[in-house]
């Protein structure tokens, strides 16, 4: 399908959920968009992928003539599943999925826009970005039935001011106010999470806005066909100990090494998104532990 058709359902997308990140017509739009992308990536070929120190999973990409996907997970993107219940999507109802079955339905969500876009441009970071933002947002509003802003005030004795930030959710009185930063990967400049993170504990208290980051994947595809996890463990250890301390880490696409971050000091919980459909009822409620 070419760009164009692409545009203005995805510029509708932006100004929905800028406007109303849980309503109705973000939602269709985040489905049109991604029932846009599984049609076209059913036309595409797909050619394996060589994983490199990634025990137990499996890749490939889309592939039309010289033009390749991102990798994608063989064993979480199911095209089919997905077109079978992405009506689920607008109803809520694809929570009660099995978690395997819901682990491939949101990463396959997420990738298939992601993968689409990538055959139609070269070099566009920004759009599967965006995209994934409004689609993350979409999911915590409507599970959370609070909107998000994207400033804190930053008050002191001499000045008033805004701090532009990720999105932030606040459910009210003596429940969890929530700071969630959403990116594709960590590899750029992750250790703003953890900066921001910092800046609201100092204005608002230690422990009063909660950090969760949702992330798709850490895969890079590098020459000849292979794919590597890029994964920085002991420099998140760093920040959690040093920085600030992030609640959880969520992930459609859970990379091993960071998972085990749990197993020892400082204890960061990185998990795999659908789990927090879980834990939302105590996050709202008391916090996570």
């Amino acid at each position: 399908m070419p760009r164009s058709s692409y545009q203005s359902p995805y510029k509708a997308l932006k100004l929905a959920t800028k406007s109303n990140a849980a309503s109705e017509a973000t939602t269709q739009l985040l489905i049109d968009l991604v029932n846009r992308s599984l049609n076209d990536l059913e036309g595409y070929g797909r050619e394996t992928l060589i994983p490199v120190n990634v025990p137990g999973k499996e890749y490939f990409a889309f592939q039309r003539g010289n033009k390749m996907s991102r990798p994608v997970s063989g064993g979480l993107f199911d095209l089919e599943l997905c077109k079978e219940h992405l009506h689920d999507f607008a109803s809520g109802t694809y929570q009660r999925m099995a978690r395997r079955s819901l682990e491939k339905f949101l990463y396959t969500l997420a990738m298939s826009f992601c993968c689409a876009n990538d055959m139609r441009t070269s070099g566009d970071k920004k759009t599967p970005a965006t995209f994934f933002e409004c689609f993350v947002a979409n999911i915590f509003s409507r599970e959370l039935g609070v909107l998000p802003t994207r400033k804190a005030e930053v008050l002191n004795l001499d000045m008033q001011a805004t701090l532009p930030t990720d999105y932030l959710f606040n459910l009210g009185p003596n429940k969890a106010k929530i700071h969630l930063p959403v990116k594709i990967s960590t590899r750029e400049r992750v250790v703003q999470v953890w900066a921001h993170q910092r800046v609201l504990d100092g204005v608002y208290g230690v422990g009063r806005f909660q950090g969760i980051l949702v992330v798709i994947t850490e895969t890079n595809l590098v020459k000849g066909g292979k794919v590597t996890e890029v994964c920085l463990p002991d420099q998140w250890k760093v920040y959690q100990m040093f920085i600030s301390q992030l609640k959880r880490v969520y992930y459609l696409d859970l990379p091993i090494k960071y998972a085990k971050l749990s197993e020892t000091y400082p204890f960061l919980q990185v998990k795999s998104f659908a789990e927090f459909f879980d834990e939302k009822d105590r996050l709202i409620s008391a916090g996570l532990e």
